[in-house]
């Protein structure tokens, strides 16, 4: 329903380049799905050893579902079929459940202001697995068809969706935020740099292709 979605924000998702461990980090602006990928299963194996890769791996966790996430509309403004969307909806959920898992991993680090990236991050990932299963699921099918062949009854759930859907804009830009409290408490310099999530969205819609 491309006349009713929000324009997405733009999730400034800048690379930590401590001092000394620049070279070291696995993301960059220019990041495959492969990367994106290698850098989550680092994580989730307790990979972080640092304030640094701490940082990382969280990015990592949160981008993963975030391209999963806006796949979606990608889909939408295709109108990719219903299952295609329903695979990229389970994708973004298994993402969801492994990334808390992974944050399991690094509850007794004490590295400053870890708890409560911890926190917002699980908060992050509460929102957008509410948005899947209360509306996604259920928008499927609508979103695999054209505008003009909705029915009154999903435009009006498609326009709930919508308001319920600032809840991602709060979090998200709470998570983007909090990103310069945790780099300032670490000593962590952030680079002017973002990964490239449009960019991998388009990777993955091409491979949907093959």
């Amino acid at each position: 329903m491309k006349r009713l979605f929000y324009v997405l924000p733009v999730a400034v998702l800048l690379m930590a380049c401590g001092e000394g461990s620049s070279d070291d980090l696995a993301l960059t602006e220019d990041s495959t799905v492969e990367d994106l990928n290698n850098a989550v299963a680092s994580f989730a194996d307790g990979g972080a050893y640092d304030a640094d890769t701490y940082f990382e791996g969280l990015v990592a966790e949160v981008v993963k579902v975030d391209v999963k996430f806006k796949e979606v509309e990608a889909l939408d403004e295709i109108d990719g079929s219903e299952e295609e969307i329903n695979a990229v909806l389970d994708d973004a959920i298994s993402s969801i459940e492994e990334g808390r898992k992974a944050l399991d991993n690094y509850t007794d680090k004490p590295w400053p202001k870890r708890a409560e990236f911890h926190d917002l991050t699980l908060e992050w990932f509460a929102v957008v697995e509410s948005l899947v299963n209360d509306y996604l699921y259920d928008l499927a099918g609508p979103m695999s068809r054209a505008d003009e062949t909705w029915t009154q009854e999903e435009i009006d759930f498609y326009t709930e969706y919508s308001e319920a859907y600032k809840a991602y804009y709060e979090i998200d830009n709470k998570w983007v935020d909090f990103q310069y409290e945790y780099a300032a408490a670490n000593n962590i310099k952030l680079s002017d740099e973002a990964i490239d999530e449009e960019a991998m969205i388009e990777e993955e819609l091409s491979h949907m292709e093959e």
